[in-house]
């Protein structure tokens, strides 16, 4: 007896599978025998059906019907359609997942949010344009969509851009939308997380349930039931499923996982145990009529698929099967749950190794992925929240060995900015270079001096990619180091201080930190008279004593085997006085190290690659907001460390508020003198 047959009698059975899973015979096999519903996991949310270049090649074109890409959602409604399996369509709506410059006017984000008026229009167009396209080449293939997907935060409604666009009004749209596109027989869901949470259940019902309901726009109610060792408590769990049900809709369990961090066998039985006691609780709410429970979707696979260890930052042990697709006890525990123990096969699949590889996947020319540079008992960190620093790499595909640069976003030692990581790194990637984008140490907070973290980080990373040289396909070749402003700082203290920082694993200790060439994009570069400020405050903290200022003066560090610099700046950047580049380019002549310095005459701070990329707007990875998220939301959970309550409320303000980002309006003749910094850039890169 397989889990699908065990609970026809009562609701689908549901997984959530990855592109790596649909490209895996055995994975597929697995979801065929066990599960007769799954769900895509990322490649049907927004940022995956829209169309970036299209949209910002001709915006006006596109202005108020955005262009689609059904490229990622394909896969998976071939193989439904193909199976006969039925699918859960995730997600319309969300405020995660959707490009920043979908809400811009021109779709451009550094251009003012686009009025009401366009935004309805473009939400109508993309809620029509994705159903029309499932429903009219995949017939009856997806039975039911989470409509909008996390509205509720904090007892009220999540201040996301959606949000700033229409107010509550969006989601009841969204809705409006969905019904009147949808064919009649796809049930349309609100989905969200910590539903069993008082307050979050309560606003729930009172601000969307019901007058969704009344209006006859929702079918049902999503709880996603991303579940701990400990929480929710099952009584809180049962008594929220049955007030969602007494509404008359639809319940649906949509990413429901345990996290675990222990694979014990004792803490997989009490994994197991503690399974059953929810499933119970769904069966019971089913049987009696108090929840209409209609599908309950775990959220991956195997274990080995599981987001959880990503996003927990330890390996997690969440879900029923695992490895070559064996189950665990977890998978007979819910199994005995509705039928006896002699109607229980023993699960053991029989996949040859050869259904294990990857087939039939679009690999592209480039590979993307993240990677720490940290163990977790070498970083300490005292504000870091939980983050660890790493990098996100854009690799050549190929047997090939590169040139590599890392690129360091700027952000005052506070954030980093996405656009000085990630354009920078596709710019220089596209020339020919390994890139990797470094997510090193800052804060937001402004109460914890960062010290020589941050130095310690960029030197970490590049013994990282030297030791790792193969592997990364750049053995033999340059390496370099980018920073733009505060991060500039952070590649220029490497230049001058590379042969004072030990690293604490003997694995990294006898490589060389000392990079081949660093290019510094409107340097902070001096604590002394035109210092800036703030950056150096938070590096250091208020009343920095004397000898760490010098240290970090970077003009008085520089020497003769300091690595050759290549720097740029603008003449009227009001933010980081131009004569910072003066006196590093001054020091380096003295010392006679090999450098290039352009000012260009004008442009404001922040100009990123200055081309046609940038102007376009474009915000970057964001993956680069990690830490600050991280930062922001522990502050406002009241457990920030050294957190004042003037800098609380500045982040409160600037973080969860209704407030407009302020706006960049940028004079785009700067692409034909700033904007060609980059090709100055290679020619230097060449001549190294």
């Amino acid at each position: 007896m397989d889990l699908k047959s065990a609970y026809a009698p009562y609701f689908k059975i549901g997984a959530a599978i990855s592109a790596w899973n649909l490209h895996t015979p055995a994975h597929m096999e697995l979801l065929k025998a066990q599960f007769n519903s799954f769900t895509a996991e990322n490649d049907m949310k927004p940022m995956y059906f829209l169309d970036t270049d299209a949209n910002k090649d001709d915006p006006e074109k596109y202005d108020r019907a955005p262009a689609l890409s059904f490229k990622a959602a394909r896969p998976y409604l071939e193989f439904a359609k193909a199976n006969g399996l039925s699918m859960r369509g995730h997600t319309l709506v969300w405020h995660n997942q959707t490009p920043k410059w979908f809400f811009h006017k021109s779709y451009n984000e550094m251009k003012p949010l686009a009025d009401r008026e366009t935004m309805l229009a473009r939400l109508e167009s993309y809620i029509r344009g994705v159903l029309e396209f499932v429903q009219t080449e995949y017939p009856g293939v997806i039975y039911a969509w989470d409509v909008v997907n996390e509205a509720i935060d904090d007892g009220g409604w999540r201040r996301s851009p959606w949000y700033k666009a229409l107010g509550s009004d969006f989601l009841f749209k969204a809705f409006e939308f969905a019904r009147k596109y949808a064919d009649p027989d796809v049930a349309l869901f609100y989905n969200d997380y910590e539903t069993a949470e008082v307050w979050k259940r309560d606003c729930i019902l009172k601000e969307i349930l019901k007058p969704l309901a009344e209006k006859k726009l929702l079918d049902g109610m999503g709880m996603q039931s991303h579940l701990l060792m400990d929480h929710p408590d099952p009584e809180a769990y049962r008594t929220a499923l049955e007030m969602y049900g007494a509404l008359g809709i639809q319940i649906h369990v949509t990413e429901m996982d345990m996290h675990n961090a222990d694979p014990s066998e004792e803490s997989m039985k009490r994994l197991a145990k503690r399974y059953r006691e929810f499933f119970h609780i769904l069966l019971e709410a089913k049987k009696s009529g108090k929840a209409n429970v209609t599908c309950v979707t775990l959220w991956n696979l195997r274990d080995e698929d599981s987001w959880l260890t990503g996003f927990r930052r330890e390996t997690s042990y969440p879900l029923f099967f695992k490895g070559k697709c064996e189950a665990k006890e977890a998978y007979y525990e819910v199994l005995r749950e509705v039928v006896p123990e002699e109607s229980i096969d023993l699960w053991q699949p029989d996949y040859p190794e050869k259904a294990f590889e990857l087939t039939g996947m679009e690999e592209g020319t480039m590979k993307v992925f993240p990677q720490r540079i940290w163990k977790e008992d070498e970083y300490d960190y005292a504000a870091a929240y939980g983050f660890i620093p790493g990098m996100f790499a854009y690799l050549h595909r190929d047997e090939e060995q590169h040139d590599c640069m890392i690129v360091l976003p700027g952000g005052g030692y506070c954030m980093l900015c996405g656009h000085e990581g990630e354009l920078v790194a596709m710019n220089f990637y596209r020339r020919g270079m390994n890139v990797f984008v470094l997510n090193y140490t800052t804060d937001i907070t402004m109460s914890v001096p960062l010290k020589k973290q941050p130095l310690k980080d960029v030197s970490r990373a590049v013994r990282f990619v030297r030791k790792n040289a193969e592997r990364f396909g750049v053995k033999g070749g340059k390496l370099l180091i980018c920073g733009s402003s505060a991060a500039a700082h952070v590649c220029g203290s490497l230049a001058v201080h590379y042969a004072d920082v030990e690293d604490p694993d003997p694995e990294y200790a006898g490589v060389s930190n000392r990079p081949d060439g660093v290019i510094l994009c409107y340097p902070v570069i001096t604590t002394g008279e035109f210092t800036h400020e703030s950056s150096i405050q938070a590096l250091l903290g208020k009343d920095a004593p004397a000898d760490e200022l010098e240290y970090f003066s970077l003009e008085k560090q520089v020497k003769k085997d300091t690595p050759p610099c290549f720097m740029w700046q603008t003449a009227e950047d009001a933010l980081v006085p131009v004569e910072n580049s003066y006196l590093f380019a001054e020091a380096l002549r003295k010392n006679a190290v090999p450098f290039a310095h352009y000012v260009f005459p004008s442009g404001p701070h922040g100009l990123g690659t200055a081309d046609k990329r940038f102007f376009r707007g474009w915000s970057g990875g964001e993956y680069s907001m990690e830490q600050v998220m991280r930062a922001v939301h522990a502050v406002k959970d009241g457990k920030g460390v050294n957190v004042s309550e003037q800098r609380k409320k500045e982040l409160m303000d600037q973080f969860f508020s209704d407030h407009e980002d302020p706006v960049m309006e940028l004079d785009e003749s700067l692409m034909e003198d700033v904007g060609l910094w980059t090709d100055l850039a290679w020619a230097w890169i060449k001549r190294l």
